[in-house]
């Protein structure tokens, strides 16, 4: 009987322990999924189909702060299955990044504020449905 407790607590421990560390990876890939990224030089941007089904995209991350008065370059890459138009009309941005492909797009800003960064719905195929509008925010201070 004894040994049978000691195995149902033991079992308990490694089932408790991985819960936390399921837990605090979760917790840190959600919390880091819609920080700003900050800089002037080559800035990561993904856009990434989180609902295949219904056509649904996420920005990664959803905002970007940089600094006024500088130039700065996007890496894009297009996770989603159809290629998708990237927009900051503030900054005369709009390029056309393929299915799977990615991009680099260099443009200087300005003075500060806070500019909605876009990707406008597409039309439905015979094989997509059609995707709604994905926003995000281009942060310049």
């Amino acid at each position: 009987m004894f040994k049978e407790r000691a195995a149902i607590t033991r079992t308990q421990a490694i089932i408790t322990i991985l819960v936390i560390v399921v837990a605090a990876g979760a917790g840190a890939y959600f919390l880091t999924l819609g920080a700003p990224q900050s800089g002037s030089g080559p800035i990561d941007l993904s856009i990434v189909e989180i609902d295949p089904v219904n056509q649904v995209n996420n920005f990664n991350p959803t905002n970007i702060t940089v600094s006024h008065d500088t130039t700065v370059t996007l890496a894009i890459q297009n996770f989603d299955d159809v290629a998708r138009t990237f927009q900051i009309a503030a900054f005369s941005v709009n390029q056309t990044i393929g299915s799977g492909a990615a991009a680099r797009i260099t443009f200087n800003v300005g003075q500060p504020g806070v500019f909605m960064m876009v990707l406008p719905p597409t039309a439905a195929t015979n094989v997509f449905k059609a995707s709604p509008v994905v926003t995000g925010y281009f942060i310049v201070t």
